[in-house]
């Protein structure tokens, strides 16, 4: 009787160590599969804040595109307006039109045609959270675009600025004039003679012409076609995601 109460024991000790087991298992299930669909739940909401963000940014930088075209276009006009003055000073041909004779000779001394472009796309898209969609990849390749006529900006306004500052420098040394030109902004008769009609001057004037419309308005002229393509891609690229 002891001999089958014991073996009887051991069974229900047994069946309730199993039923333990069981239910340990089951509870550890259930914890695993509630983490599982925890974690998925936040991948899902981050994946749809991450798709909110990047479609605000693709709309911001259509909008930002759109200004910086436009910018860049008024600035070719500024460029054309540029080049009408220094022809003129060069004895050629030229738009009358755009030429304002008061500001002629300032111009060509001392103004400095400065694109000023906002940074902001590359900004936008430098500190973005960017999914893994071809969007995305248009948007980096967009990025390094900017980037990179940013920097040939740079250097040909580093360029023109030097030039301009080398003409005044030779104004400085050899001409009498250039105290009352600099301090009182006058530019008497003999001022005006050297200005347009001094040979070695007008080399200079041709020089910067030179970098200003074949140099930096080449620039402009394949940043602003650039900028289009873009932009042209870009909306095709986001339209057919939404179809």
């Amino acid at each position: 009787m002891k001999l089958f109460n014991k073996t009887r024991f051991k069974s229900v000790e047994a069946k309730r160590l199993r039923n333990y087991l069981l239910y340990a298992v089951g509870e550890i299930i259930l914890v695993v599969f509630g983490i599982l669909i925890a974690l998925y739940i936040n991948n899902w909401n981050q994946d749809k804040q991450i798709a909110r963000h990047n479609h605000d940014l693709q709309q911001k930088i259509l909008v930002q595109l759109d200004r910086d075209i436009h910018d860049l276009e008024q600035f070719k006009q500024e460029l054309d307006t540029l080049n009408q003055v220094y022809l003129k000073t060069l004895k050629r041909k030229y738009d009358q039109s755009k030429v304002d004779d008061g500001g002629l000779l300032s111009t060509i001394l001392f103004e400095v045609k400065e694109l000023a472009l906002d940074k902001h796309s590359v900004n936008w898209i430098d500190n973005a959270e960017l999914d893994n969609s071809e969007i995305s990849e248009e948007l980096i390749e967009l990025s390094s675009l900017y980037k990179a006529y940013f920097k040939n900006i740079d250097d040909i306004e580093s360029i023109i600025y030097n030039k301009l500052t080398t003409n005044l420098e030779i104004i400085e040394s050899t001409q009498p004039w250039y105290t009352e030109l600099i301090t009182d902004f006058s530019c008497k008769t003999e001022c005006v003679k050297y200005l347009l009609h001094d040979e070695s001057h007008k080399s200079r004037i041709a020089s910067l012409r030179f970098l200003y419309i074949n140099g930096y308005g080449s620039i402009i002229d394949g940043f602003y076609y650039d900028l289009k393509r873009a932009k042209t891609q870009l909306e095709a690229k986001i339209k057919n995601e939404h179809n």
